[in-house]
């Protein structure tokens, strides 16, 4: 599988694997008219953290009932209640009761009564409970059960509801997910004092050199964000350079901001975000200490970037034109990573970063991020720059309205900002 493939399958596989809480069957109307429903906020997960909760609304008011699970329905069909009744037993035995009977409130004679159920809760509780401990992939089955004693059995059934058990979320600096690197948090020395000259062309945009601290860990995509990617979240591919493992490009800030969003909001329903982490651009001081990984000469792979170990145009230190370049972007990793993993932190495209431009200060600072001024952060180089231009500290910017053939992006999932 090539790494673009392996992100990918990281960021977009869950849409086909994943589902929301699905109802199914017929509920029964109870003698009063009440027809109840029953519902779950979010699928569980495998280790009970998801904050499940099963509502059946719509109940008679003041009335016991109780919600029950199994967990196999292969080759069962709905069977009636009671001779004469409206209601279908709907899950296949043996089931497990969700806890003891309640009563579902409400006004008496009004369908204004609920019975909520923390699974969670209740799987926490009872280790040992039907199909606890808990797989992916694993179903559950569920249905209320409530008294109506004018009713065929003196009591009713709801409709069901078809629960699929999916990873938990996962657990910052502990979780792997493929196609991301987890960056640990950490102190660093952020900006150059390269000299003017060839073959670094050094300037004061990247100084004064100060002390950077990153609180946090955070997840960082392996490569740029590929076309295939792009347009596989977003309907469309705006890219010059046509290939589907190459980098998206010709996207705004705006654009880069859009996929973001929408790839939070994917995987969130899904379960696949940390609790106050989003999918976003890298802030400028994330950026240059994923690019760094440790490292303090002008690029992460040393002293010197020569056209074997990137996509770019003109390599100022073998003073030759890299031919790798001549005609636009390549395929992510296509040369060997840093040493964290990252891919293509050098040349290819640039990158946008979520943060305005602004000059730095001289003080040690913890996690940075500006915010405020009319352009924004761009980094890493591309294949239409010199090689003084793709230093771990070269730093650009230009109009979040303004894409470029140049311009990309890469993905962390990460705290939350708000730019």
């Amino acid at each position: 599988m090539t790494l673009a493939r392996s992100l990918a399958v990281a960021v977009l596989a869950p849409v086909a694997a994943a589902q929301n809480p699905t109802p199914y069957c017929t509920a029964g109307t109870s003698t009063n008219g009440c027809t109840p429903s029953i519902n779950a906020n979010v699928q569980p997960n495998t280790a009970n953290t998801a904050g499940c909760v099963i509502t059946t609304s719509g109940v008679e008011g003041q009335k016991q009932g109780l919600t029950f699970y199994g967990v196999d329905n292969a080759g069962f069909t709905p069977t009636p209640w009671g001779a004469g009744g409206t209601s279908f037993l709907c899950v296949k035995p043996p089931t497990t009761r969700l806890g003891a009977p309640t009563n579902s409130g409400g006004t008496f004679g009004q369908c204004d009564g609920s019975y909520v159920i923390s699974w969670d809760a209740f799987q926490a509780a009872n280790p040992t409970a039907l199909g606890n401990p808990w797989v992916l992939g694993d179903k559950v089955f569920v249905q209320s059960w409530y008294r109506d004693p004018a009713a065929v059995k003196t009591s009713n059934l709801s409709n069901a509801l078809e629960l699929t058990l999916r990873a938990p979320a996962p657990v910052p600096c502990v979780t792997t997910i493929p196609g991301t690197v987890v960056i640990p948090a950490g102190t660093f020395s952020m900006g150059s004092n390269a000299a003017s000259g060839a073959p670094y062309f050094g300037s004061s945009t990247t100084q004064p050199v100060h002390q950077v601290t990153i609180s946090y860990c955070y997840w960082t995509g392996v490569t740029e964000v590929t076309q295939a990617q792009y347009s596989a979240l977003m309907g469309t591919n705006p890219s010059s350079f046509p290939g589907a493992n190459n980098p998206v490009e010709s996207v705004s800030w705006f654009d880069a901001l859009a996929y973001c969003a929408a790839l939070t909001a994917q995987q969130s329903a899904h379960g696949n975000v940390p609790p106050g982490y989003q999918y976003r651009l890298p802030t400028e001081a994330e950026w240059e200490y994923a690019c760094r990984a440790g490292t303090t000469a002008e690029f992460n792979v040393g002293a010197s970037l020569f056209c074997n170990q990137a996509t770019f145009w003109y390599s100022d230190h073998s003073n030759a034109a890299c031919n790798n370049s001549l005609y636009g972007t390549g395929p992510v990793g296509s040369y060997a990573p840093n040493a964290w993993g990252l891919y293509d932190m050098h040349g290819n495209v640039w990158e946008w970063c979520l943060d305005s431009y602004a000059s730095y200060s001289s003080g040690a600072v913890t996690d940075p991020f500006f915010t405020g001024g009319p352009f924004r952060v761009f980094r890493g180089g591309s294949w239409g720059v010199n090689s003084g231009r793709c230093r771990s500290a070269y730093r650009g910017g230009g109009s979040p309205g303004g894409p470029s053939e140049r311009l990309g992006f890469r993905v962390v999932l990460a705290p939350i900002l708000v730019p």
